[in-house]
């Protein structure tokens, strides 16, 4: 009888026993696991990016649609067709703001990948593996730094585009007339010229984020590109950025 006591007495220790180990074994793995999931975090951040760049683009496409047809094909009405110019000029404004909201949570998602990374690498006791983990590390941070800084010479031409855009439109709000119209005309065509521009560069940053993005991931690369999206002969993100800026 005492022993099946003390049977029961020490079955819920070994049982709380097993359980820390079984928890402890979790947690060791968890922590070599964390890093990988950081980097599909950062992978994952930068592809939301790459598809809010290019949703970007098509809001250009839209608004420039719906200028082009307000100051060509003016209606005797012309509060319609600049309602329709305006909505669309919003909604620019709100993919360009996505765009760089999606950037700077990519920015961040990175960083915290980079920075797990240091810490892991400086675990590892042999010099030849904790060698090639910094090398690894630089080629892909390095690579990753090219991208931000080319996302950041884009949106530094996108918001001259954008307030470009919005005094047209101001310009007509005052004076929605066939002369007004007449007025914008010529302006409407140096916009549509240097946001085709604008949209070259556009998209050779999102297929450089896409392939950002396919560089940190676990899973297998996977092709996020859009059907004429920038190759390797059109020009380069910073000569469109130059040749892209607004006349008066």
């Amino acid at each position: 009888m005492a022993t099946k006591v003390l049977h029961q007495r020490f079955v819920p220790r070994r049982v709380f026993l097993g359980f820390t180990s079984a928890m402890a074994v979790l947690a060791i793995c968890g922590c070599a696991s964390t890093n990988y999931q950081r980097a599909d975090a950062a992978s994952d951040s930068l592809h939301r990016a790459a598809m809010e760049i290019r949703a970007e683009s098509s809001a250009i496409d839209v608004t420039l649609a719906s200028l082009d047809n307000l100051v060509n094909q003016p209606q005797p009405d012309l509060k319609p067709q600049f309602a329709r110019y305006s909505k669309s000029l919003d909604r620019l404004v709100d993919a360009s703001r996505r765009a760089e909201k999606s950037a700077e949570v990519a920015h961040q998602k990175s960083a915290e990948y980079f920075d797990s990374w240091d810490k892991q690498t400086a675990t590892i006791k042999y010099e030849v593996v904790r060698d090639q983990s910094v090398s690894r590390k630089t080629q892909v941070s390095n690579e990753f730094n090219t991208v931000n800084e080319r996302y950041r010479e884009n949106q530094a031409v996108i918001e001259p585009l954008i307030s470009y855009l919005q005094d047209i439109r101001t310009a007509l709000s005052t004076d929605l007339t066939s002369g007004g119209i007449q007025s914008v005309r010529g302006l409407a065509q140096n916009a549509e010229q240097n946001a085709r521009k604008v949209q070259v560069a556009l998209a050779r940053l999102s297929d450089e984020l896409s392939d950002s993005g396919a560089r940190m991931s676990s899973i297998a690369p996977r092709d996020n590109r859009t059907v004429g999206g920038a190759g390797d002969n059109v020009e380069t993100n910073q000569a469109a950025a130059q040749s892209s800026t607004l006349t008066q």
